[in-house]
């Protein structure tokens, strides 16, 4: 750690913290760093048996529940799986028919002439936890949209073998091969999750890291798909024994030749720091066998970010030219490249020598970059922006001052396409590059496909570059855009985004659509007539079996918050019936969620998740309060800092709306309002929920005003947020004084009142941050005596993210909201995920188990379990 003092700026004018002062922490015994001390562990399996005696009634609902979640659900991650066909019957309950299904096929031509190329999907199957990854070979040059699938994909059959009686399904598409067959890995384990899997260049082997145990440490696989040989990729002898295997952050690279990685390396405070190449094919094709020592020489070394404060991406463009390595930390940014189809003659030269820096970091300065034909498109809030704007420069030209504004030059007067200012934001660029075979007699230099916001919606759009063009002005890029196209769609709230690509060279980029009553579907939007409705083809649209669209309605609307000036957008959905509930006048059981941080937003997106909720007649809210990232980044930016507390606010704005002009009998004083939500509950009708720092967001909104909610759920939640901001041991601590606001450095200036500790002191910080943090801190603020609503507070033992909270942070919550509040409050439930950490993993049927215990408590709550 520095020995100088780290201020929030180096202008800051607030005092420093001095003399120290300590944090009450009296649970602090429950901090084991290598989660191997019998008492802590006989603690958290006792509050799991509580947990399970207390709630030992709902068992047949979560049963119940589950099944129906199985049923109605059918996926994990619900951007993942896409469609059931739409000849299938809806049925009840568990069947194979709603558990098997695939997504859509995405082309992944060949580079070689007269190469393979394949059509790349992943697949579940009945009874199975994970999916398989597959492929099939494209039939020919001229398809490029996906083929029909099989008659009878989704059918099981039964054979005789050696082993007994096995099963097989059939392939979806002709000659499909699986080149990772997760539920094969995940026997013997009690946790698995997947981190990435790269397809080599060639389509040879296939590189994953896997996660098995749950602390988000993935080790690193390649396997020859032809042969299904796997290896574990081992150390090297830099790091000890060759025995051991590597050990990275989950996210892995290619070369151009398909025969050596990058990987990135994490440090002792989980934060990815080093980049390294690793040689893993030699020159004859052969496997180097690193645990027999047949290396030449230890990886290389690329990058070294010693900044605390910043972490290490790597990502390859699109195109697959460039290595992307990029350093940041909350407020700015460093871009790196490395080219990966050098000229002849620069062979000779190490990889290190040759990553190249875009830009050196400024303060309060991000930006990122996206290859397009010679140009670095650059996305960045340069000069104070309130969002990112689209400048441009040549490859190899390098400063943030020849930085030049993207303009449309499809008007009169050259106009910027994205200025940075509030009206518009920008949030990714992906560029294509399609064959002149297929474009127009002119076809342009290429397309991007822009992601952003507008109106407080996702939206998409297609830019079109022409030729280079000398602009008079020398603000401007030479690279133009001839047209730009805003894609449009048919309801007024949706979530839009790009779906599965892996081809730059195709006509078409495949756009993913939902809403809050529109299962997802993915559709191919052709690149030269966007705006040509008629031209789009579904690809596939999800079925969900027994979902009636017309049983259900949604809304957007407003919320004003407490300042009188800033409106809360609040998105809203329901089972039609609820309004018979509404109109006469009683209180209809509502569900509130939120987020609220590190500008993510929560967008108007399907979740079948919600229909158990929703059949119920539970109406389902988001707050997309301040701290997301809805509103663009003055959204994000209105809530950190010394002006975190404005997520809590708005939170409890939009719950009071929910609950206002409703009597406790449930009789009616004005429902003359436009909106379906104002005094649609009342405070023994209203549940919230959070999950990471969402569960910041409940806990301290439920200190603010614990009477408003009859239950809430907090989900690994980020509840300690003075301790854990004091300490730079914990896992990421440094990078969030970015989030939350440096209250010291580390160790430093703090004590703790604790058995476990105190911690040493050095030097001191800004006491403002510490004084604001320990304003809101949800441990800090229980308010003793208040009544509490019911509460479910989820952990997982082996959770390194100081973010949503280590698996300490939930369990001393849990303590101290039982010790401080009323013997009136409802029961506090600590349910702590003895095998995982932050995530449930990629196993389907936990993640349906663990929703079917959330909803059974807060439908108990509710008084809705029928």
């Amino acid at each position: 750690m520095p020995s100088t003092p780290m201020r929030q700026s180096p202008s800051s004018p607030h005092p420093l913290l001095s003399p120290p002062r300590a944090i009450p922490n009296p649970y602090g015994w429950m901090r084991d760093d290598g989660r191997t001390n019998a008492t802590v562990l006989d603690h958290l399996r006792a509050e799991n048996e509580y947990g399970e005696r207390a709630t030992s009634h709902l068992d047949d609902l979560r049963e119940g529940l589950y099944r129906e979640c199985v049923c109605v659900c059918a996926y994990l991650v619900e951007s993942l799986l896409e469609t059931m066909p739409k000849n299938r019957p809806a049925c009840q309950l568990l069947s194979c028919v709603q558990e098997t299904d695939y997504t859509t096929p995405a082309l992944k031509t060949s580079r070689s002439p007269g190469g393979k190329g394949y059509w790349y999907y992943t697949r579940f199957e009945e009874g199975q936890s994970y999916p398989r990854y597959c492929r099939a070979p494209q039939s020919s040059p001229d398809e490029l949209m996906p083929p029909p699938v099989n008659g009878g994909w989704d059918v099981k059959t039964l054979a005789n073998s050696t082993d007994g009686v096995t099963s097989t399904m059939g392939h979806v598409l002709p000659d499909e091969e699986v080149y990772l067959d997760v539920p094969a890995l995940a026997v013997d384990g009690a946790y698995l999750a997947v981190g990435d899997i790269a397809i080599s260049p060639d389509q040879k082997y296939v590189v994953y890291t896997l996660d098995e145990r749950g602390g988000e440490t993935c080790q690193l696989y390649v396997k020859d798909i032809e042969l299904g040989m796997v290896r574990t990729v081992m150390r090297d002898r830099r790091n000890g024994s060759a025995d051991v295997p590597l050990e990275c952050d989950g996210s892995v690279v290619w070369n151009d030749a398909s025969d050596a990685l990058f990987y990135v390396t994490m440090d002792d405070a989980h934060r990815p720091h080093r980049l390294y190449h690793r040689r893993i094919i030699d020159s004859f094709g052969n496997w180097i066998d690193d645990a027999e020592d047949r290396r030449n020489e230890d990886d290389e070394l690329l990058l070294d970010e010693t900044d605390e404060s910043y972490n290490l991406r790597i990502a390859k463009s699109f195109d697959g030219k460039y290595l992307l390595v990029r350093s940041s930390s909350k407020e700015s940014s460093e871009v790196r490249y490395l080219d990966l189809r050098p000229e002849a003659g620069s062979e000779g030269t190490s990889l290190a020598k040759r990553l190249v820096c875009i830009a050196r970091r400024k303060r309060k300065v991000l930006y990122r970059v996206t290859h397009c034909r010679g140009y670095w498109l650059v996305q960045t809030n340069i000069g104070g922006l309130p969002n990112l704007s689209l400048k441009a420069c040549r490859v190899g030209e390098e400063g943030m001052d020849i930085w030049k504004d993207v303009v449309r030059s499809d008007s009169d007067v050259p106009v910027p396409a994205f200025d940075g200012g509030h009206e518009r934001s920008l949030d990714g660029v992906t560029v294509f590059n399609p064959s002149a075979g297929n474009a127009s007699p002119s076809p342009p230099l290429s397309f991007a496909v822009v992601t952003g916001r507008e109106d407080g919606m996702p939206r998409v759009w297609i830019l079109e570059f022409g030729e280079e063009e000398t602009h008079a002005s020398n603000d401007f890029s030479q690279l133009r855009i001839s047209r730009m196209t805003r894609l449009e769609f048919d309801e007024d709230a949706y979530d839009v985004g790009i779906g599965g690509n892996r081809d730059p060279s195709l006509p078409y980029v495949v756009i993913c659509y939902d809403s809050l009553l529109t299962p997802p579907s993915h559709f191919a939007v052709p690149l030269h007539s966007p705006s040509d409705m008629s031209t789009r083809k579904v690809l596939k649209a999800k079925y969900v079996p027994g979902y009636s669209k017309d049983l259900y309605a949604c809304e957007r609307t407003t919320v004003r918050s407490r300042d009188g000036k800033t409106d809360i957008p609040v998105s809203l959905v329901y089972h039609r019936d609820v309004l018979k509930e509404r109109n006469n006048g009683f209180a209809v059981p509502t569900h509130l969620y939120g987020y609220g941080s590190y500008g993510a937003s929560i967008e108007a997106s399907f979740r079948s998740t919600r229909l158990p909720l929703l059949n119920r007649k539970v109406v389902y809210a988001l707050a997309h309060v301040r701290g997301g990232g809805e509103m663009g980044r003055p959204w994000y930016d209105d809530a950190k800092y010394l002006t975190k507390k404005n997520s809590f606010n708005d939170f409890v704005d939009v719950a009071r709306w929910l609950t206002s002009d409703v009597t406790n009998d449930g009789s009616d004083k004005n429902l003359a309002e436009t909106s379906i939500g104002k005094g649609i509950t009342n405070a023994s009708k209203l549940s919230c929920e959070g999950r990471s720092a969402g569960g910041l967001l409940v806990g301290a909104s439920l200190n603010q005003n614990p009477e408003l909610f009859r239950a809430a759920i907090l989900g690994v939640p980020f509840v300690d947020v003075a301790c854990t901001m004091t300490d730079a041991t914990i896992p990421l601590t440094v990078a969030e004084w970015e989030e939350w606001g440096n209250p010291n450095e580390g160790s430093i200036g703090i004590t703790l009142t604790s058995y476990h500790y105190p911690w040493k002191i050095r030097n001191c910080h800004d006491e403002k941050f510490f004084d604001y943090i320990m304003s809101y801190s949800p441990i800090n603020n229980i308010k003793d005596g208040a009544v509490y609503p019911a509460c479910l507070i989820t952990g997982g033992l082996h959770d390194p993210r100081v973010q949503a909270s280590e698996y300490w942070e939930p369990a001393k919550f849990c303590a101290e909201l039982r010790h401080r509040s009323s013997d009136k409050s409802g029961p506090v439930v600590l349910k702590m995920d003895m095998d995982s950490g932050h995530f449930s993993g990629s196993d389907r049927y936990k993640y349906f188990r663990d929703l079917a215990y959330d909803y059974a408590f807060l439908m108990d709550a509710l008084g809705c379990t029928s």
